[in-house]
């Protein structure tokens, strides 16, 4: 006597099944790769605007500040964000996907360019807010050792930059676990 079921039986399991998601189609991995694309464009622009409005706003306690270590406090923090954009540029921008791809290199394409940017938003703390620290310290201590009057404002300005960073990773990393479920859904449908 053997073990296996009845013929009929797993027939009848076999048709019970679900289907199954059909792969994507060449049109819709396109039409994906050509959203992320126009998606990250989009957040560089809303970062490199940022910025300009941080070099601006720096630059003018840059200038106008009397107090040396403020100054300084204020280049490193517009360095910072020079090397932020320059970081988001050269590793945060898409490419666009090529029209004469077939099926597999577009995948393929998507594939890298979504495990790209999950990279980026997962690593967002090294490149993008430690650069700031440097910066915001020594502007914090030098306006502090400038004004003691004003300390209790400037430990509130420390604790608000700090709860901003922690609240800007948290976002940055669930943005990086959505990235890696479409990662998940793609290796699925393969």
């Amino acid at each position: 006597m053997t073990d296996s079921p009845p013929e009929g039986t797993l027939q009848a399991l076999w048709q019970s099944q679900p289907p199954g998601e059909l792969a994507m189609s060449i049109e819709e991995v396109r039409e994906r790769a050509r959203r992320l694309e126009r998606r990250v464009a989009r957040r560089n622009r809303r970062e490199y605007i940022a910025a300009v409005f941080v070099v601006f706003g720096y630059g003018w306690i840059l200038w106008l500040v009397p107090f040396s270590t403020a100054r300084i406090g204020a280049g490193l923090i517009i360095a910072a964000t020079i090397f932020v954009c320059y970081r988001l540029h050269v590793h945060g921008s898409a490419a666009s996907l090529g029209s004469d791809l077939g099926i597999n290199s577009s995948l393929d394409f998507y594939r890298v360019q979504l495990e790209r940017q999950r990279d980026l938003l997962h690593s967002v703390w090294r490149w993008c807010m430690l650069p700031f620290v440097p910066g915001f310290l020594v502007l914090l201590i030098g306006q502090a050792l400038a004004q003691p009057a004003r300390v209790s404002f400037v430990v509130a300005y420390g604790v608000l930059a700090l709860c901003l960073g922690v609240g800007l990773h948290a976002l940055n990393r669930r943005a990086a676990a959505r990235i890696q479920r479409a990662l998940d859904r793609l290796k699925d449908n393969a």
